[in-house]
């Protein structure tokens, strides 16, 4: 569809983040457009290789993740857009529009944010102030999860999932990963 467009030119496509990369070192582009859910390597770790090697390179990702925390983790590792890949192809060309002259396109989907402002009923949750994101990692590291299964099964990058780690140990004031393990429990997370 984009390649149908007057004002855009495809340059080329890729199946995965492994091979954008390479694609990119030999034709160069203004703008890509990113999914999340990529064999080889996820949008997420794609991303972070893009702006390392690319830092002018604009990012549009595309997805069928609604889920709020995807979109601030993409904008968070310096995507310029995030859309739905049920949006219209004249949404999608008027973010590209927009990205070109330097604006952020991120969808805002205010049902969802409901959903996620409701989410947490227990107070002592809502007061430790645990984001949806957290509650899984901490499900996943009960689960006896690694950190790269952990990244690869949330389509984070590792190092993000260490954050994480690292931010709830503070948060439930647990010394280590046995203490998290006991507070989901306590809290019946899991």
């Amino acid at each position: 569809m984009l390649s149908r467009q007057p004002d855009i030119q495809v340059v080329g496509t890729a199946a995965d983040g492994k091979q954008l990369l390479e694609l990119l070192t030999v034709i160069p582009c203004d703008l890509v457009t990113l999914d999340l859910n990529m064999p080889h390597l996820n949008g997420i770790d794609t991303l972070v290789h893009l702006k390392s090697a690319f830092p002018a390179l604009k990012v549009l990702v595309l997805s069928n993740y609604e889920q709020a925390e995807f979109k601030r983790e993409v904008e968070r590792l310096g995507a310029d857009g995030y859309l739905l890949k049920n949006s219209s192809i004249t949404v999608v060309v008027d973010a590209i529009q927009r990205i070109e002259q330097g604006e952020q396109v991120f969808f805002e989907d205010k049902e969802q944010q409901e959903k996620e402002k409701d989410y947490f009923t227990d107070d002592f949750l809502r007061k430790l102030a645990l984001t949806r994101r957290e509650v899984d990692i901490i499900r996943c590291i009960a689960r006896e999860m690694t950190t790269k299964e952990i990244a690869d099964s949330l389509f984070i990058s590792e190092h993000t999932v260490m954050t994480h780690r690292k931010n709830l140990l503070r948060k439930v004031d647990a010394k280590n990963v046995a203490g998290l393990v006991k507070f989901a429990s306590e809290q019946g997370l899991i």
